[in-house]
């Protein structure tokens, strides 16, 4: 039952009919940087000496590739320093890759040092969107080592300040790295927290409950425990255990006299051991071939087979209901008069017994709304996830994912956001859905997501998606991983999401057919950036917005141990700079229990910064700089997060400067300790979380 369920909400949505972040990338080296471009696409200039000027110097790439159309690459044949000589290196004005880790011996660390010997450091000006500054040791610039006049640009690996062991100051005179007005989105350090992704195919619980399909997780409570929910041939299934389905124990979950029954979504309600109590929901067949009735069930896993604990959702004049997620009080389902045409989303309140609201995206063009996840964030709020159709015209997707927030004691529906998968054939994907939603810490929402994606193996491709809520409580951007099962064609799906933890179907062709897989995406720490030593700010954004700043140690050696502090400021952000994010989203842990944070507090969050040592602030946000975030990051303590090495002066200091964010609850918050004078200092509205803060 539960591939043709899956054949028909597939159906339902127009992803067979019409049918994050960004593809998971090739890592290389120690700091792990990203595959910006590929290679084939780019013209190649190679640095093949040491010298300050003439051919197969640096000086030249940087010439040859100002004059040469389109994007550029320029590789290193050489390990060593480079001197700059008495004029400075030309600025970048075009596109271009200037990428230290193809040089010989790199392992990890540059090997390439630029002595710029007083001179002016790397400028990328105007023209040079889209560019790239990899893996390069950056010293004695006679100002800033970088400057960033252009936009998206991303600097990933390098030693700024500080020589090629990453230890050694050879202070640049200016900032390490200066971002002024006219640039925006930029990255500096790295983004993707996806150390890995562990999969596990459990074709048979046991010799006599085979998975004919995964459709739902949740935690159970316990750390490394999950239910997760679907079907064993006509029979539902609940196995409790860990992730991998081994070790667990599987229990049959049966609508009273069905002919065949699917379990979607599961749920603790309260208790634990044997005396906790569940809920469950999906789906029945009371014959064979009649119409598909929705259930809840609620009791303990002994109760599992007394009729008396299960009941009917019924959706009037529907001969289809599928009910797939439950929280709090509610649970969230589609229905229809046939399996196609499932597009009558519905909320069904568990106390009441009934159905208390449908579900219609706004907007003319909207021909169906479906509904897949619901989460409660407490109180009377819960975020709702799904997907909804369009009519369509020239240049327009087929089918959109959306979040919204639903408040249960007036029934009203806020914050309604639509998101697109990032790869289609010439903008967005062309179909996109939201399966599932889990909130591993307050704020933070991971999403299992369905996107059409051309350019993969699996064209319908299953992702791990993760959505921050904004400081006026709307929803961020998603960022996008994509899930690539070994050996998958055509197409694999997200059907769940428990903190990192996803299951679904994945298509194996010949080799396997359909198979039901588990899969987790671990998350760690990367360095990327050493920003160390100089004699102005680490980083200064003046001005600049959506610029985003991860994984990088900002005023300390490599390892994080010792402190090479930056003459003024780790950060700066004035002159209005707007939209900024230090830190990132990715919470440590992958549980997610009854709406309550949970991970490793004390363990570094994998896309936060190590800001220590500076002989300013930490951070100093002021000069009118606004809707800046600042998540997930170790401020004035050690890489241990042990309060060791300090700022001289404030961890953070928000002054004169309005409408910023400062944590978002643990552990996502912010680690602010051990500096000379206020862990946190403001004179201005901030929105604050985070221990210190």
């Amino acid at each position: 039952m539960a591939m043709l369920d899956r054949a028909q909400n597939l159906l339902a949505r127009n992803f067979l009919a019409h049918r994050g972040r960004r593809p998971a990338r090739n890592t290389v080296r120690r700091r792990e940087l990203e595959v910006l471009e590929a290679r084939a696409l780019l013209t190649t200039f190679t640095v093949t000496n040491l010298h300050a000027a003439g051919a197969g110097s640096l000086r030249q790439a940087i010439i040859q590739s100002n004059s040469h159309p389109g994007p550029d690459t320029i590789d290193f044949g050489v390990m060593g320093t480079i001197k700059a000589g008495r004029q400075s290196l030309p600025a970048i004005t075009g596109t271009t890759t200037i990428d230290g880790t193809t040089a010989p011996g790199f392992q990890g660390s540059p090997v390439v040092t630029v002595n710029f010997n007083g001179t002016r450091g790397l400028r990328f000006a105007a023209g040079s969107d889209g560019s790239a500054l990899e893996a390069l040791a950056l010293v004695r610039a006679g100002g800033a080592g970088v400057t960033l006049i252009g936009s998206n640009i991303t600097v990933q690996g390098n030693d700024i300040g500080v020589m090629a062991n990453g230890s050694t100051v050879a202070a640049n005179r200016g900032d390490g790295i200066r971002i002024v007005a006219a640039s925006h989105g930029d990255i500096i350090g790295q983004l993707d927290p996806v150390t890995s992704i562990s999969y596990y195919n459990t074709a048979t619980i046991d010799q006599t409950m085979p998975v004919s399909g995964w459709q739902g997780i949740r935690s159970a409570g316990t750390p490394g425990q999950y239910l997760i929910t679907g079907t064993s041939n006509t029979n539902g299934l609940l196995y409790i255990g860990p992730i991998s389905g081994q070790g667990g124990t599987p229990l049959s979950v049966n609508y009273p006299n069905a002919f065949s029954t699917s379990v979607y979504g599961p749920d603790v309600v309260s208790g634990s051991g044997s005396s906790q109590v569940l809920r469950l929901v999906g789906s029945y067949r009371a014959t064979q071939g009649g119409p598909v009735q929705g259930f809840v069930f609620q009791g303990t896993t002994a109760d599992l087979s007394n009729s008396a604990d299960y009941k009917t959702i019924d959706y009037s004049g529907a001969n289809y209901v599928y009910v797939h997620s439950t929280m709090g009080d509610l649970a969230v389902g589609n229905a229809g008069d046939i399996p196609a045409q499932t597009d009558h989303a519905f909320i069904y309140s568990v106390p009441q017994g009934q159905i208390v609201s449908t579900i219609t995206y706004p907007g003319s063009q909207v021909t169906s709304t479906t509904a897949y996840g619901i989460w409660y964030n407490g109180g009377t709020s819960y975020t709702i996830a799904g997907g909804y159709t369009t009519l369509l015209s020239p240049g327009q997707t087929a089918s959109e994912a959306y979040l919204v927030d639903y408040n249960a004691s007036n029934g009203q529906f806020s914050n309604w956001t639509s998101f697109a998968g990032p790869e289609g054939l010439t903008g967005p994907s062309f179909a996109t859905h939201f399966q599932g939603i889990s909130s591993p810490v307050p704020g933070v929402y991971t999403l299992s997501a369905d996107v059409t994606n051309p350019t993969s193996s699996t064209p319908l491709q299953a992702t791990l998606t993760t959505v921050l809520r904004n400081p006026d409580g709307t929803f961020g951007p998603a960022y996008w991983v994509n899930l690539n099962y070994p050996g998958a064609t055509g197409m694999q799906t997200a059907d769940s999401v428990a903190g990192n933890q996803v299951v679904g179907l994945a298509d194996l062709g010949s080799n396997g057919g359909i198979i039901s897989y588990q899969a987790t995406v671990n998350l760690g720490f990367r360095l990327s950036n050493v920003i160390s030593g100089n004699r102005g700010n680490g980083i200064a954004i003046h001005g600049a917005s959506g610029v985003r700043i991860g994984m990088n140690n900002i005023g300390t050696n490599a390892s994080g141990t010792l402190a090479r502090g930056n003459a003024k400021n780790g950060i700066l952000l004035d002159g209005g700079a707007s939209g900024n994010q230090i830190g990132g989203l990715a919470p440590v842990g992958g549980d997610s229990s009854s709406g309550s944070s949970s991970g490793n507090v004390g363990v570094r969050p994998p896309q936060g910064n190590l800001i220590s040592g500076n002989r300013g602030n930490g951070v100093l946000i002021t000069g009118g700089a606004t809707g800046n975030v600042m998540t997930g990051n170790y401020v004035g303590t050690n890489a241990q997060g042990n309060p060791a090495l300090g700022n001289r002066q404030d961890g953070v200091a928000v002054i004169h400067a309005g409408s910023n964010q400062v944590g978002n609850g643990m552990p996502m918050g912010n680690v602010i300790s051990g500096n000379a004078r206020s862990q946190v200092r403001t004179s201005a509205a901030v929105r604050l979380s985070g221990r210190g803060a």
